[in-house]
């Protein structure tokens, strides 16, 4: 948030306190009526963006962080098993999961749509959101990333192996 003035509010001012002002170094004061003026505005993103160690047993967290960020939708359920997917991958399958390795989580919210970004440390091949190949023996794997295409609005695949891979996919949230 900026110190400019809000053009949706008017100017609420406390005598002796300014908002806006910074206490420490690269933090603004909070000023509850900018925050709450934030949320009414139409076409605001909110973002939410963590790293996790990249651990199967952090997927947990991962997954829970989403249901989170989408409790007031009805795909919080969908945006959970998203992420648990993407994130499970990054561990699984990148640099990401070997020792001292990490993922990136980024959520996305504007309006009806939300995105699920996961950044992981490359390695590995390019993921793939087509079905496996008919007559390949897969009895457990290969088949979360269609998955999530059948469920997203949109999916996606940014990087390589060298430098890492942002795995997205985007859900519609309207009821």
């Amino acid at each position: 948030m900026s110190g400019l003035p809000d053009p949706f509010l008017p100017d609420l001012r406390v005598p002796g306190v300014r908002c806006g002002a910074s206490r420490e170094p690269g933090f603004p004061e909070p000023c509850p009526e900018r925050l709450w003026a934030a949320l009414r505005r139409p076409g605001e993103v909110e973002t939410w963006r963590k790293v996790f160690p990249g651990t199967a047993r952090h997927v947990a967290d991962a997954r829970r962080l989403a249901r989170v960020f989408l409790n007031d939708t009805s795909r919080a359920d969908d945006a959970a098993w998203i992420t648990g997917e993407l994130a499970a991958n990054a561990a699984r399958h990148t640099r990401s999961g070997e020792d001292g390795g990490t993922y990136v989580l980024e959520l996305c919210r504007v309006g009806e749509l939300a995105r699920i970004v996961v950044c992981d440390l490359g390695g590995g091949g390019r993921p793939v959101f087509t079905r496996p190949p008919a007559g390949l023996n897969l009895t457990e794997h290969g088949y979360g990333l269609p998955a999530v295409a059948r469920l997203a609005r949109g999916t996606g695949v940014r990087g390589c192996p060298a430098v890492g891979h942002a795995v997205w996919a985007e859900l519609l949230l309207g009821t």
